[in-house]
């Protein structure tokens, strides 16, 4: 009986561990179930990349790198074998490129859905190819030696800048503006007072446009006071005018009385009337004549005649 027990618990052991074996071996293989193959092409390099490498799609895995390999037709190409679950979303310009992991240096296929293209004959579920973008390194590797014949470049130019005579001149325009900025402070310390003295300036200017203000008011009142004055001249004048005009009637009436009163030189009452009428009329004849030469001495009064010899303002020699 204790022969038959070590016999059965030997056979359970050599059981669990054949099971154990096989549960590595199918975990070693990552069994994914069903599968799709697609190829990704590239002339560039691979580097990092192995065999197993993880493939992910927008970052989730969706598969496994299976073989590495030169394309027998085009030596300078690159074919990388990938198997991806058999449900996996590939679009019709899914695109690839190679991700890296951290700073391990290993690198796996990243796939991320690209334009569709035009012809559906150069789908990805059609050619079962999908192409390799460029990674960043491969960009900066093309990029990198224009970049440091740029800089070759730059560094000559500043070269040139800091050269001795570049130095020299430097320090002279430098010596120029430090004596300019002393010229420019000892001109604001120069100035200073007669920016102090601008308010009062400003104020005193304020109080001479309300003068001014003031005296085009009254220049304006002024104005209208001789236009006014005017205006009373002119209907005086007018007047003035037919009083003229009246005495000359006037006279000429007088000369015509004389003439019909006056038939012979032997009526002396009748002439002395006669004269003393004409005396009149050249009297009222001078007055209208004075007014008309004179029209404000109707309001100022008539203007004084010159001082003769003994009167106060007698200039003798002005008379002569």
């Amino acid at each position: 009986m204790e022969n038959k027990a070590h016999a059965l618990a030997t056979g359970l052991f050599v059981l669990l561990l054949g099971a154990a074996l096989v549960a590595v071996i199918l975990w070693f293989r990552d069994d994914r179930g069903d599968t799709q193959s697609f190829t990704v092409v590239t002339r560039a390099g691979v580097p990092g990349l192995n065999v197993k490498a993880p493939v992910k799609l927008r970052g989730v895995q969706v598969g496994k790198v299976d073989e590495i390999r030169f394309d027998p037709a085009d030596p300078k190409q690159i074919l990388v074998d990938i198997e991806v679950d058999a449900d996996a979303p590939i679009a019709a310009g899914t695109t690839a490129k190679l991700g890296y992991q951290g700073i391990t240096g290993l690198s796996f296929i990243d796939l991320y859905d690209g334009p569709e293209p035009a012809d559906p004959k150069q789908s990805v579920l059609q050619t079962r190819r999908i192409g390799l973008a460029p990674s960043f390194f491969d960009q900066l590797q093309d990029v990198g030696p224009k970049l440091a014949a740029s800089a070759l470049q730059t560094m000559e130019r500043v070269q040139q800048v800091l050269s001795e005579g570049n130095q020299k001149q430097l320090s002279e325009t430098l010596a120029q503006l430090n004596q300019a900025s002393a010229g420019l402070n000892e001109l604001i310390h120069d100035l200073r007072p007669t920016a102090q003295a601008l308010p009062s300036l400003v104020k005193n200017a304020d109080g001479l446009v309300v003068a001014g203000r003031q005296t085009l008011g009254n220049i304006d009142t002024l104005a209208k006071q001789g236009g006014e004055l005017a205006d009373e001249y002119k209907g005086k004048a007018a007047a003035i005018d037919q009083l003229g005009d009246a005495a000359v009637q006037m006279q000429r009436t007088l000369r015509r009385v004389e003439l019909s009163l006056v038939g012979s030189a032997d009526k002396p009452r009748q002439r002395a009337v006669l004269d003393d009428l004409s005396q009149a009329a050249r009297a009222l004849e001078r007055a209208a004549q004075r007014i008309g030469d004179q029209p404000q001495s109707l309001i100022l009064g008539p203007k004084p005649g010159e001082p003769g010899p003994g009167e106060s303002g007698f200039d003798a020699g002005a008379k002569k």
